[in-house]
């Protein structure tokens, strides 16, 4: 893991170099020129040397000297250790650190697409258990079909319509602000108020559009398990069906069950991280979107941005992903006894 995490540290570091030093050589000519016109020289040659002279000291003041490679080499190393510097002008409360504003922003967005992942996948293994019991009747149609159908639905689409229909139509929720009311001013139990307020609609939107998937996953897995022999088996012996379902489908069907369960965080940040800017939910897609567009003013020429920010959320976003999957499978290989990770089996030997 900690290889993989070097390897995509490289890469994005190897990226953002090439950002990073197109951006410092235009500051640089920019410095120059003004330094220039401040001191006015007479004598064209002069200003000319003091331009080639100026360049050079300013590029071994940014380490632009050094070879590409060994800046590549720094800068993934402050990557993994989330050394990033300072952002332009954006803040997050008084600090302009890179990694002090992500982590300020990050558990937001764990608090939501987690608990909405727990929520949709309690359900859907929970509903498609009984669906998988019923399979072809009049209430699995239904629940399938509606369940295709939401589940075609991107979220972040739904949630402007959400949005404009409770928001701007019914007035049932309150009007976009990433801000929250400090915990000194309301006291604990009106800050978490005032969280609940604002993460219903945005977890009601995800664990509505987001269930339909999970129920169909959970329905054929189950399905896959009770057409087994030993189930059938256990039925002709006249098992109970509670105990035929709970005891051994579901034990059987634990491990995919489970692993999509986990991957489910991933797959629900993918998209739904846009609609974190839809419902100015203040986490990652929220700043990430602030990073590549609001730290524009109209004195800025076009591309300005925080590249330093955009390349640690890339970077923290990947290293979330590469840990969920590990979990995942170690979960796999916990619940399925056929599994052993890390076993002596897993290097060749019998």
């Amino acid at each position: 893991m900690v290889v993989t995490i070097l390897i995509i540290a490289m890469v994005l570091s190897a990226f953002f170099t090439t950002l990073e030093e197109e951006d410092m050589e235009e500051s640089i000519q920019t410095q120059v020129k003004s330094e220039i016109r401040w001191q006015n020289f007479d004598d064209p040659y002069e200003a000319y040397e003091y331009r080639e002279r100026r360049t050079q000291e300013l590029k071994e003041e940014y380490n632009l000297d050094q070879p590409r490679i060994k800046r590549i080499f720094y800068n993934s190393v402050d990557l993994m250790t989330l050394n990033l510097g300072e952002t332009r002008r954006m803040t997050s409360r008084g600090s302009q650190e890179v990694s002090t504003i992500i982590m300020h922003y990050l558990p937001y967005t764990i608090l939501l697409f987690t608990t909405a992942a727990v929520i949709y996948t309690l359900l859907a293994i929970s509903i498609g258990l009984k669906l998988a019991q019923r399979a072809g009747s009049k209430i699995d149609k239904i629940f399938t079909t509606l369940a295709a159908s939401l589940s075609s639905v991107p979220v972040w689409w739904a949630g402007m319509i959400f949005m404009v229909f409770f928001t701007y139509m019914l007035g049932w929720y309150p009007r976009p602000d990433p801000s929250f009311p400090r915990v000194v001013n309301v006291g604990y139990l009106g800050y978490f108020r005032a969280l609940l307020i604002k993460m219903s609609l945005p977890l009601f939107t995800i664990v509505l559009f987001k269930f339909g998937g999970r129920l169909l996953i959970s329905r054929s897995i189950v399905i896959g398990v009770l057409e087994d022999d030993y189930i059938m088996a256990a039925r002709a012996r006249g098992v109970p069906e509670k105990r035929v379902i709970y005891g051994h489908t579901l034990k059987t069907a634990a491990p995919p069950i489970a692993t999509t369960a986990v991957l489910a965080i991933i797959t629900s940040l993918a998209g739904a991280l846009i609609a974190e800017v839809i419902f100015y939910w203040p986490g990652i897609g929220y700043l990430l979107r602030r990073a590549l567009y609001q730290a524009r003013t109209i004195f800025d020429p076009p591309g300005v941005f925080e590249p330093q920010l955009i390349i640690g959320i890339s970077f923290v976003l990947m290293v979330i992903s590469i840990i969920v999957f590990y979990f995942a499978d170690i979960i796999y290989g916990l619940l399925d006894p056929r599994v052993e990770v890390g076993s002596k089996f897993g290097r060749g030997e019998k």
